[in-house]
């Protein structure tokens, strides 16, 4: 009796499968998911944010009738979607598998551990009655909490931050406040839409969250902090269900 040869079939791990079907950024590692947001935020994030900006600016030069003034406007549209596109990738990587059912305090709270100012003494402040709010309203909150926490500390060189999150009805006031040596006057100019060059000492983030504060119909201001850095509040009028800018997706 012949016997019949049989290919060796490759050895897969059970873990090593496991490993491959948990791809989505919640089951990467802590370190992995903080390193690529870092890379993402740094890079193709500003890349679009900055194409987004010279194309205005474009527009803004244009004389009234412009055969350009369509395609221009077009430019914009795709640049404004994929900014979208990215700032959720971006969000999913920053938060990890169990954001989505936290509350925001409880998000910022988290911001003292992993985040990429870890260096900051970072204090959290909650008054008023904490509500329920819309999964968009939590995300765009933290997104601008974290932001205004890297910056302090990477670019205005703060030891001391406190977040301080503030609810009323019907509004919600998220105010950072560090200890660092940042320009209100600069801030102020980014949030305008008058972003400086290269050498203006402030990350293009800034201008994200301020574009992003735009689009969701929140007033967004930076002043002197009485901690003697910078300020930078969000005063959100939002409801706490519903649809719209502020309203829940999920």
């Amino acid at each position: 009796m012949t016997d019949t040869a049989i290919s060796p079939q490759p050895f897969v791990p059970a873990r090593s499968t496991r490993r491959r079907q948990a791809t989505g950024p919640s089951q990467l590692a802590e370190p992995v998911r903080h390193r690529l947001a870092r890379e993402l935020h740094d890079g193709p994030v500003q890349q679009v944010l900055a194409a987004g900006l010279a194309i205005d600016s474009c527009l803004a030069d244009l004389p009234a009738g412009s055969p350009m003034h369509g395609r221009l406007e077009l430019a914009r549209q795709l640049t404004t979607a994929a900014l979208h596109r990215l700032r959720s990738s971006l969000q999913s990587l920053r938060e990890g598998a169990t954001a989505a059912d936290e509350e925001l305090p409880d998000r910022l709270r988290r911001l003292n551990a992993g985040h990429a100012a870890h260096q900051l003494d970072v204090s959290v402040e909650v008054t008023g009655a904490p509500v329920p709010l819309a999964a968009t309203v939590r995300r765009s909150l933290f997104q601008t909490a974290s932001e205004c926490l890297f910056n302090a500390a990477v670019h205005g060189e703060a030891r001391r931050a406190v977040i301080r999150l503030s609810y009323h009805p019907g509004v919600v006031t998220l105010c950072v406040a560090d200890d660092g040596h940042g320009k209100p006057k600069t801030l102020r100019k980014i949030i305008r839409g008058e972003v400086p060059g290269a050498g203006g000492g402030y990350h293009m983030g800034l201008a994200d969250i301020a574009a992003q504060a735009e689009e969701m119909g929140w007033t967004l201001r930076a002043d002197r902090s009485d901690l003697g850095g910078i300020a930078v509040q969000v005063v959100a009028p939002v409801p706490v269900s519903g649809d719209g800018p502020g309203g829940s997706d999920g």
